[in-house]
């Protein structure tokens, strides 16, 4: 019993800290799912949807009914992120408006506060203020 136990521990440990290091499966099963929130800039509700891609890269996608990068309509947004350091970099998002107007690029960060339990989404090159991400769903 007490060596099982042992060849348990050890394995967990090997386990924990392969993932422990940058980009580990764990660390990435953080982002995956169904993110809902508040855009801070407007007051419209936002989504975010984030799968993992078998090359280890992110695909973002969402949708806000009211932006005010879209003048106030519908808005689609879409990136490919990459984790460094312990956050999600898209240098591709992209916002689609319904209205016809962009589509408008930026960088986005997402970076997870763990004492929240939630995901800011931040634009460090733009006017618009971060926003904070419930995760509604795993998958």
């Amino acid at each position: 019993m007490k060596r099982s136990f042992m060849i348990a521990m050890v394995l967990f440990s090997i386990i924990l800290a392969s993932n422990a290091q940058a980009g580990g499966i764990f660390q990435k099963l953080y982002f995956v799912g169904l993110w809902q929130g508040v855009d801070n800039s407007d007051g419209s509700e936002a989504q975010r949807a984030i799968t993992l891609n078998d090359d280890g890269t992110f695909n973002i996608i969402g949708q806000e009914p009211y932006t005010n990068g879209c003048g106030g309509e519908r808005g689609m947004v879409t990136g490919t992120g990459v984790l460094e350091g312990g956050v999600i970099i898209s240098e591709d998002f992209t916002l689609i408006c319904f209205n016809g107007n962009g589509p408008f690029y930026d960088r986005a960060i997402y970076k997870p506060d763990k004492l929240n339990g939630t995901l800011i989404e931040d634009f460090p090159d733009s006017v618009f203020g971060p926003t904070s991400f419930h995760k509604i769903s795993n998958r």
